[in-house]
C-alpha cells in the first residue's frame, strides 16, 4: 500500500489508453496530400458510428495514411490495433505505430507509447522509458501523462522519487481541468505523502476533483469529513463558501 496516514485512500489514474486524435494539422512528418486525404476520409468513416464495412474501410485508410507518415494517423491506427477496432487486436503492432507517433513528438502518441511501456503491452515493461515519455508529453500539457508522471515521481518508479515534483505536476494538471490530478493532490495531503498531513487542503482538492467530475471524489469527501475535527471542518467549509 502506498499510503500512510488515513487508511484506505489510494491514488486514482486512468487505466485506458487515449482515444483517437482527430486533428489533421497534427501531421508533423509528411505533407503528402494522399496521406492527409486518407486521414480525413478515415476519420469520417471511423467517427460515423456505422461500424461494419465503414469501420473496416476507415481502419485500412488510417493504416495507409500512417504509412505515408501522417503522425495523427499513426497514433490512431495504433489505438485501433490496441482496441481491436476495425482490425484484429495486435498489441505489438499498436506499440509500433504509437512509437511512430511518439517519435514525431505528438503528445497523445507520447502518452500512448508511455502507457505501453508502463504496463508492458506489446513489448517489455520499461518504467524508465515510460517516465521519460510521460515527461515529454506532460511538458506539452498532456494531462493523462501528467497523471502518470506524478504517480511515478511519487513512488520512485523509473527513477528517483520526488514527491514535491509530483505535487507540482498534479497542480498543473488540475489547473488544466484534470480531475484525477486534483484527486491525487487530495490523496497526497490526506496521507501526508512528502508533505505534512493536512486534511483541510485534502478536502479542498477533493472538492475541486468533484467539481471537475471525478466519480470517486464525493465518497472521499464524505470519508474525510468523518475524519476531520470540528475546527478542521469549520476551516474547510469556510474556504468553500
Amino acid at each position: 500500500m502506498l499510503l500512510t496516514g488515513l487508511a484506505g485512500f489510494d491514488f486514482f489514474y486512468t487505466d485506458c489508453f487515449r482515444p483517437l486524435a482527430k486533428l489533421g494539422p497534427l501531421n508533423k512528418v509528411s505533407s503528402m496530400m494522399n496521406g492527409v486525404g486518407l486521414f480525413q476520409e478515415a476519420i469520417t468513416l471511423v467517427a460515423s458510428g456505422r461500424g461494419g464495412n465503414a469501420l473496416l474501410r476507415g481502419a485500412d485508410m488510417m493504416r495507409r495514411a500512417a504509412d505515408f507518415g501522417h503522425v495523427a494517423a499513426a497514433n490512431n491506427y495504433g489505438a485501433m490495433l490496441h482496441a481491436g477496432r476495425g482490425v484484429r487486436q495486435d498489441m505489438v503492432g499498436a506499440r509500433a505505430y504509437y512509437h511512430q507517433a511518439a517519435s514525431a513528438g505528438l503528445p497523445i502518441g507520447l502518452f500512448n507509447m508511455g502507457f505501453m511501456c508502463f504496463h508492458g503491452l506489446g513489448g517489455p515493461k520499461d518504467h524508465k522509458r515510460a517516465r521519460f515519455l510521460f515527461l515529454r508529453a506532460a511538458q506539452q500539457d498532456e494531462t493523462d501523462a501528467i497523471t502518470y508522471l506524478g504517480l511515478m515521481l511519487m513512488s520512485g518508479q523509473g527513477g528517483q522519487a520526488d514527491p514535491r515534483a509530483a505535487r507540482a505536476w498534479w497542480s498543473r494538471g488540475a489547473s488544466l481541468g484534470n480531475s484525477r490530478c486534483a484527486f491525487n493532490l487530495g490523496i497526497t495531503h490526506a496521507g501526508g505523502h512528502g508533505c505534512p498531513q493536512d486534511l483541510v487542503k485534502a478536502w479542498r482538492w477533493f472538492r475541486q476533483a468533484e467539481r471537475l467530475g471525478n466519480p470517486e471524489a464525493g465518497n472521499e469527501l464524505r470519508r474525510l469529513e468523518c475524519a476531520m475535527n470540528d475546527e478542521e471542518q469549520s476551516r474547510a467549509f469556510r474556504r468553500a463558501s
